[in-house]
């Protein structure tokens, strides 16, 4: 007789590649791209997005502006776009160290565009998003 003792860690093995993780073919994208305005001007390159889902626990995107400001949204590696659905639009802060001990680090814009720039809403295909933020 043979040993079926494979059957029980089979299936399992089999539901949890049937649920998944919420990979990016089991998600509703849209294509998000735009432009950043710094004061009126197209940013430059490398400043960074992030587009976070107002879903909480919902995975997020980010962008990165080229030298023209222009942006394209990637949710992963392999995937670009945004989760449809709400989501706040926030700067990303830079990898900087404070000038002192006991300092904060200086912020090249005002903190709130850390914190929320505006809130939008994706929707299937494409859509575009230009940002105006203001530098003091």
């Amino acid at each position: 007789m043979r040993s079926r003792s494979w059957i029980v860690p089979g299936l399992l093995f089999v539901l949890l590649l049937s649920v998944g993780c919420g990979s990016p073919s089991q998600v509703e994208m849209g294509s998000v791209t735009g432009t950043v305005y710094i004061n009126g001007e197209p940013a430059g390159a490398g400043l960074q997005l992030e587009f976070d889902p107002v879903t909480k626990g919902v995975r997020g995107s980010t962008a990165v502006t080229d030298p023209s400001g222009r942006y394209e949204a990637v949710y992963s590696l392999s995937t670009n776009g945004v989760r449809v659905g709400s989501c706040v639009v926030k700067l990303v802060p830079p990898e900087t160290a404070p000038s002192g001990p006991g300092q904060k680090r200086k912020l090249p814009f005002p903190e709130s565009y850390y914190e929320e720039i505006r809130q939008v809403t994706i929707s299937p295909g494409s859509n575009t998003i230009d940002l105006e933020i203001t530098k003091p």
